[in-house]
Parts: structure tokens; C-alpha cells; sequence
């Protein structure tokens, strides 16, 4: 099925079909995420899952109104989002199991460089931080190395500092962002002198994951959150060199079977912006169809002096 085709037969689904709208060039794998988003609608419920917009619409709400960007042009402003970023955050985070706890447990974004990954996530991580309802919840921005781990971490600090009303509730500290009143906190971790043991993990961002040369990090941070009902894992990526062995590929790999339904995995949500076999790296259309945020945190001047 093609993005689109799905009669809109509810609020939810039309709001979707509004924010899909665009007139870039899309590639065959973001063709395959849109597609399979409007058919979780129609099939969905049937596996006793259920959409609820509202739970999707408050994370929107929260990064919208509490976030501001840091740097660049931007800095000071809110953090608006494009609606190719609201319609990936309310299926990542509308989708309920029938227990009422959310169906998805990873939300994997694969685009270009510059497209606002890294933002975004820091975003969420606050969110999940403060508002997702979770008592003495652990979010980690986790990596191999400690500088890459205090990128997204370091980012979550300015968003906070810049608002007197998260500042109300989030003591900041180097390396620890904490909220005192649900026990929770925010922190960088990485493998590189940090024991991950005796962790539990409501969050869990992991940025850059293609320069990931082993399991490490991966296997122990998603182990230790058996005891969490709706942890949340952000993994985050630009295409890496094709190594069967490292753990960013392996997980593209499923990424793509999701999407290609050779493996079924509704905790996976998967969004992939990225050229095709055979286009040309001069063509503005192969510019679009991994960079969706191409005129908006890119210019399109800056890749074509590159190219």
C-alpha cells in the first residue's frame, strides 16, 4: 500500500494524512514507514492494540511549549516541530497495548546528518524525565564513549536551563539532571570507565548508533529494563559503512525487515529517510529523500557546495 491510500475514517487518521503532506521526493524506505503507520490503523486493533492520539498530542505539547533551542540562529526560540516529527512522535507514543502501557518500546530514526536527531531526542529524553508518569525514572544517553554520551545529555541541560518552568522541577548538576520529587534522573552513561550494571532504565537514548562496534551497551541497558512497564528506546543514526558485525547494522537490518514485513515486531517504531540504489548524489531529489528536514535546519546551498 502507498502513503495515502487509507480512507481517513477517524480524527486520528486524518491528522495523520495532513501531516504526512509534502512535496519532496521520498525514498523507498520512508515510503515502506508511512505505509506501514496508516495500516497499524487498520490492522492494529484487531491484535487488541489501540491509538490514543491524546498521549501522543502531550509529548507534542510538551516539546513545543517547554523546549527551546540552544544554538545557532535559532537559539531562545521554542522548539516547533515539522509535521514529519509530530506524526512519528504520535505513533511512537500513541500506540497503547490492551493493558493501557504503551506498544512501543523502540523508535528507531535513521536520516541525514542535520535533520535535528539529536534535538529531538534530547527533548524526549526530558519528557521522559518529567511527564511520562514515571516514578524514579532513569533515562540514560548512553554510548561508547563518554563524549559522544554528553552530546544528547549536555543538549537536555540547555533545553532545561533556558526554562524557568522546568528549572522549577529539575536540579542541574555536570552530569546529572535530577528531579527530586519522583526520584528520577537524567544522565549521561557510556562503557568507557562507567559500570553498566545495576541499572534500570526508563529511557534509554542512544546516539550516533552506527559507530557502535559491539553489543555492549545495546545488551545491557535493554536487559536491565525487565522491571520497567513502558521503558522507551530512542535510537538514533545516520547510515554507517555496511559491517555485518557491528550492532548499528544489525539493528538496521530488523529495521528494514520491520518494514519490509519479513519480520513482524510491533515494539519497533521505524522511521528511515534515505536515497536508493542507483541515485544521483548531485540530484536534489536524493538531497530530499534523506534529509526530510531539507530548506528548514539544512540548506539545500550548503549540500550542493559539498557535492
Amino acid at each position: 500500500m502507498t502513503p495515502g491510500t487509507l480512507v481517513a475514517a477517524d480524527p486520528a487518521v486524518e491528522t495523520m494524512l495532513k501531516l504526512f503532506e509534502t512535496d519532496r521526493e521520498l525514498g523507498e524506505l520512508e515510503q515502506l514507514a508511512r505505509a506501514r503507520i496508516l495500516k497499524a490503523h487498520e490492522e492494529w486493533p484487531a491484535k487488541g492494540h489501540w491509538f490514543d492520539y491524546d498521549a501522543g498530542a502531550r509529548v507534542i505539547a510538551f516539546v513545543e511549549n517547554f523546549c527551546r533551542h540552544w544554538k545557532g540562529e535559532w537559539a531562545g526560540t521554542p522548539m516547533l516541530l515539522e509535521g514529519w516529527q509530530k506524526a512519528i512522535i504520535l505513533q511512537a507514543f500513541g500506540w497503547k497495548r490492551a493493558d493501557g502501557y504503551r506498544l512501543h518500546r523502540t523508535m528507531w530514526l535513521e536520516l541525514g546528518r542535520k535533520n535535528g536527531k539529536s534535538a529531538l531526542a534530547s527533548a524526549l529524553g526530558v519528557y521522559l524525565l518529567i511527564a511520562d508518569g514515571e516514578p524514579g525514572a532513569e533515562v540514560y544517553s548512553s554510548a561508547t564513549k563518554r563524549d559522544q554520551a554528553r552530546i544528547v545529555f549536555d543538549a537536555a541541560k540547555d533545553i532545561v536551563n533556558q526554562s524557568a518552568a522546568l528549572k522549577e522541577y529539575v536540579k542541574v548538576q555536570r552530569a546529572n539532571l535530577s528531579v527530586l520529587r519522583t526520584r528520577s534522573k537524567f544522565e549521561p552513561l557510556s562503557s568507557e570507565g562507567d559500570t553498566l550494571d545495576g541499572l534500570s532504565p526508563h529511557g534509554n537514548i542512544i546516539d550516533e548508533l552506527h559507530s557502535h562496534k559491539n553489543r555492549v551497551v545495546w545488551d545491557k541497558l535493554i536487559t536491565a529494563q525487565a522491571a520497567r512497564r513502558q521503558p522507551m528506546n530512542l535510537l538514533i543514526t545516520t547510515a554507517g559503512i555496511y559491517d555485518p558485525e557491528q550492532i548499528g547494522w544489525q539493528l538496521h537490518d530488523h529495521a528494514v525487515q520491520i518494514l519490509n514485513e519479513k519480520v513482524e515486531d510491533d515494539s519497533w517504531f521505524v522511521w528511515i529517510s534515505a536515497s536508493d540504489a542507483g541515485d544521483d548524489p548531485y540530484d536534489l531529489s536524493t538531497w530530499e529523500k534523506a534529509n526530510p528536514n531539507l530548506g528548514v535546519s539544512i540548506y539545500p546551498s550548503f549540500i550542493q557546495q559539498r557535492a
